[in-house]
C-alpha cells in the first residue's frame, strides 16, 4: 500500500507547529529547528530565550516576512508594548482649586503652615476657654443629661456642630491637598483633623459643671465629618447637596440677653440659620445637563432652620423653617485661576441673601433674607 503521508510531510508539520509554539512564547527558535521555507524568529540582542510576552521586560521578535501559506496561521508582534503609564490625576473630584493627585509628594513649607494654622488656632481657643473656666464653675469630667440634651435650644446646636464639623473636614482636606497630599490621604486626614477640632471642644464642656459632653453632640460631630469624606469620594453623586450657613447677630446677642456666662458669637443661635441647598444642575442625571441654560446653572433650592425665644430659656423659644433661592458660587467663570476657584468653594459654605419664605411659625415673605 502506497504511504500517502511521507516522511518529510510529517517532519514539516512537527516542526511548524513546534515554530507557532516558540513563537507563542516570544522563545527563541533555534536555526535547525525551522520549518521548511519558514525562517527562523529571533529575539532582539540581549534577550534570553524562552521569555513570555507578559514579562516586565518584553523582547523583541524580528523576522522576514513569512510566505504566503504562513502569513494568515501566524501572528507574531515586531514590539510588546508597555501599559500606558497611569496618569497622576485622581478621578472623580470637587473642582476647588486644590491638586487631587494619587501619589503624596509632601511640600514642607505648606505643611508646615498647616501645623502653625492649627496650633495658633487651638492656642486662641484655649485661651478663650481659659478665660471661660475663671467665670464659669466647673466639676469633675461627667456626661450631659440626655433627657435635657436632646429639648435644648429647638435642636440649633446640634445642627450647628454637624455643619461645623463638615465644614472643617472639608476646609482641612483642601489645605492636606495644597500641601502635596495624595486625594484619599487629604479625604482621610482631614475628617480625623476635623473631628479632633470637634473633640477637644467636646472634651472641654465635659469639665463644666452646667454642660457635660454630649452623646449627641459627639454624634453630629461623627455625622458632619463623615458626609464631607463621602461627598469627596462621591462628588457626582452628593456635591449637588450641600449644607450651608448664614448669620445675623440676634437681639438678644446685641442686647446680652442671653441665660448662658459664654459670650462667643458661636453660640449665639438666635442669629444662625443653617441650610440644606440643592443645586438643580448637579442634581440632574448627565444626559439632561447637555442643554441646561449656563444662567441657571447657579440656581437651586435651599431649606433652612433658625429658632427665637431661645436665648433666655433654652427649652422655649420656637423653630423657624425657610424655602429660599439658593446661589452656588462655584458655578461663576472665573478662568482656570486654581486660587479664585479655592475661594469660591470656601465663599459657597455661606447661603447668600435671598429672596425667602419664612413657612413656620407663619408665613412671612423676605425681599432677601441672610
Amino acid at each position: 500500500m502506497k504511504n500517502w503521508l511521507p516522511v518529510g510531510r510529517v517532519k514539516g508539520i512537527i516542526l511548524f507547529i513546534l515554530s507557532v509554539f516558540f513563537a507563542a512564547r516570544g522563545g527563541e527558535i533555534p536555526d535547525s529547528a525551522a520549518a521548511p521555507g519558514l525562517p527562523a524568529a529571533t529575539l532582539a540582542p540581549g534577550k534570553a530565550g524562552n521569555l513570555p510576552l507578559w514579562d516586565k521586560e518584553p523582547a523583541l521578535i524580528s523576522s522576514p516576512p513569512a510566505p504566503a501559506p504562513f502569513r494568515n496561521a501566524i501572528s507574531v508582534p515586531d514590539t510588546v508594548p508597555f501599559p500606558p503609564p497611569l496618569s497622576d490625576e485622581y478621578y472623580p473630584r470637587l473642582e476647588d482649586g486644590t491638586p487631587w493627585k494619587r501619589s503624596t509628594r509632601i511640600i514642607p513649607p505648606r505643611l508646615g503652615v498647616i501645623i502653625a494654622g492649627f496650633a495658633i488656632g487651638d492656642a486662641i481657643g484655649f485661651a478663650k476657654i481659659a478665660d471661660l473656666q475663671y467665670n464659669t464653675e466647673t466639676s469633675s469630667f461627667h456626661f450631659h443629661e440626655w433627657e435635657r440634651d436632646i429639648r435644648e435650644y429647638q435642636q440649633m446646636d446640634k445642627i450647628g456642630h454637624f455643619v461645623e464639623a463638615y465644614f472643617m473636614s472639608h476646609l482641612a482636606s483642601r489645605i492636606y491637598r495644597w500641601s502635596g497630599f495624595s486625594a484619599k490621604k487629604s479625604i482621610w486626614w482631614g475628617a480625623a483633623t476635623g473631628l479632633l477640632w470637634m473633640t477637644q471642644i467636646e472634651v472641654t464642656d465635659g469639665f463644666f459643671k452646667n454642660w457635660g459632653f454630649s452623646y449627641l453632640d459627639y454624634t453630629m460631630n461623627v455625622l458632619g465629618c463623615g458626609y464631607a469624606v463621602l461627598q469627596q469620594f462621591y462628588p457626582e453623586q452628593l456635591k449637588a447637596f450641600r449644607f450651608k450657613v448664614s448669620y445675623w447677630p440676634s437681639d438678644a446677642y446685641r442686647n446680652d440677653l442671653y441665660s448662658t456666662v459664654s459670650k462667643s458669637i458661636l453660640d449665639d443661635y438666635e442669629g444662625f440659620t443653617w441650610w440644606f441647598a440643592v443645586n438643580a444642575y448637579d442634581a440632574l442625571p448627565g444626559k439632561w445637563r447637555q442643554n441646561y441654560p449656563g444662567w441657571l446653572k447657579p440656581w437651586g433650592l435651599a431649606v433652612g432652620q433658625s429658632a427665637k425665644g431661645i436665648a433666655q430659656d433654652v427649652f422655649g423659644g420656637h423653630r423657624e423653617i425657610f424655602i429660599a433661592l439658593d446661589f452656588d458660587v462655584t458655578k461663576i467663570p472665573t478662568g482656570d485661576s486654581q486660587f479664585l476657584k479655592f475661594v469660591k468653594d470656601i465663599v459657597n459654605f455661606v447661603h447668600l441673601p435671598m429672596p425667602t419664605v419664612r413657612i413656620t411659625p407663619d408665613v412671612v415673605v423676605y425681599g432677601f433674607y441672610f
